[in-house]
C-alpha cells in the first residue's frame, strides 16, 4: 500500500492478434497511458485530464474516472483520491486506448488502498471501462495491458483468463495511421453468424497462433494471424488496408492484419532488421494510398503489463 502518490504506465495492446477475435491479446512496450494518483483528505474522486484531443471526456464519464469511482464505491477507503490521466494514446486507434486508461487507473487506485487486491482481481474493474467505451465487455485488450504477456480469454461467463506460454523472440511491427475507426462502428459491421467452413479455418488459425507463440515460431504465428471472421468486413473501414498488407508481406513480414478493430495494423517479423524494413514499407504505403501519416512501433511482447513507474 502506498499512502502518498503513485504513477502508473499501462501499455498498448494488439487485440485479437489476428485470428483470436475477442479472446487473444498481447501487450507491447509502447505507446501507453499514464495515471498519477494520490490520496486526498477530501472524500470522493477528483479527476483531471492532460491531453490535447477534444475527443477524450474530461469529466467522470472518462473511463479512467469511471473505473476509479467504481473502486471507491466498493471499497470505501475512508479517503478521497486525486487522479490525473495523462492521455498519451490516440482514441479509436485499434491499440486498446480505453483499456490502457482503465488499467492505469485501477492499478493506481489499488496501490493506494489499505488492502490492495491481487493484480488479476482488478480485471473486472478495467472491463467496466471497456463496457462504458464500447457498450460491451471484451478483455483481449484489458487483460494483456493489466497482466502483460499474451492472454487468452477462455470464457467470459464466468470470466476465465489464461496466460499463454510465450517464447519471446518474435518482433511485432505496429503501424498506427492517423486515421480513426470507432469501436462501435467496427463492431456494427461484424457478421451475426459464421459459416461452418470459416469457423473451422479460424479455429485452426487460433490453435496455430497459440502453438507459434509457445515455440517462438514467427512463420507459424504469421500464417495463423489470418482472420476470416472480422477482417473481411473491418478492412473496408481502413483506407489502404490491402495495399499496406501487401507491402508488409513483400517486405518480408510473415503475416499482417488489423490490430484490434483498426486502423492500426501489425505485422510479424523475426529480426529487428526485417522489422524496420517492414515498418518503413507500411508507413510509405499508408502515405501513398491513404494520404495518411503513421507512427511505427517495434516491440517484443511486453511481459510486465501495467507498471508502477514512480511512487
Amino acid at each position: 500500500m502506498i499512502s502518498k502518490g503513485i504513477t502508473v504506465f499501462a501499455p498498448a495492446t494488439i487485440g485479437n492478434a489476428g485470428s483470436g477475435f475477442d479472446v487473444i491479446g498481447i501487450a507491447i512496450d509502447k505507446p501507453g497511458d499514464i495515471v498519477v494518483a494520490s490520496r486526498s483528505k477530501q472524500p470522493g474522486l477528483h479527476f483531471s485530464l492532460r491531453v490535447s484531443s477534444r475527443e477524450v471526456p474530461p469529466d467522470l464519464s472518462n473511463v479512467a474516472a469511471h473505473v476509479a469511482q467504481l473502486m471507491l464505491d466498493e471499497f470505501k477507503p475512508g479517503f478521497g483520491i486525486d487522479l490525473t490521466l495523462h492521455k498519451k494514446m490516440p482514441v479509436g486507434s485499434g491499440l486498446g486506448s480505453s483499456a490502457a486508461s482503465s488499467v492505469a487507473a485501477v492499478v493506481a487506485v489499488n496501490a493506494l488502498l489499505p488492502k490492495p487486491l491481487k493484480r488479476v482481481d482488478l480485471l473486472r474493474f478495467a472491463l467496466e471501462g471497456e463496457r462504458l467505451a464500447s457498450g460491451s465487455i471484451h478483455a483481449d485488450n484489458a487483460a494483456p495491458s493489466l497482466l502483460g504477456g499474451a492472454q487468452l480469454v477462455r470464457s467470459y461467463t464466468p470470466l476465465d483468463v489464461v496466460a499463454l506460454p510465450v517464447r519471446n523472440t518474435i518482433l511485432w511491427v505496429v503501424i498506427h495511421p492517423h486515421l480513426v475507426v470507432r469501436t462501435e462502428d467496427a463492431r456494427s459491421v461484424l457478421p451475426a453468424t459464421v459459416p461452418m467452413q470459416s469457423a473451422i479455418r479460424q479455429w485452426g488459425n487460433v490453435g496455430g497462433l497459440v502453438a507459434g507463440l509457445a515455440r517462438g515460431d514467427a512463420s507459424l504465428v504469421g500464417r495463423s494471424t489470418e482472420d476470416v471472421v472480422a477482417e473481411p468486413v473491418r478492412a473496408k473501414l481502413v483506407s489502404g488496408f490491402h495495399e499496406v498488407r501487401d507491402a508488409a508481406l513483400e517486405a518480408g513480414a510473415f503475416g499482417c492484419t488489423l490490430s484490434g478493430s483498426g486502423p492500426a495494423m501489425f505485422a510479424v517479423a523475426s529480426s529487428l532488421q526485417s522489422a524496420k524494413k517492414i515498418a518503413a514499407a507500411m508507413k510509405k504505403t499508408f502515405a501513398r494510398v491513404a494520404n495518411a501519416k503513421a507512427d511505427a512501433f517495434i516491440s517484443r511482447i511486453n511481459m510486465r503489463g501495467a507498471t508502477i513507474i514512480r511512487s
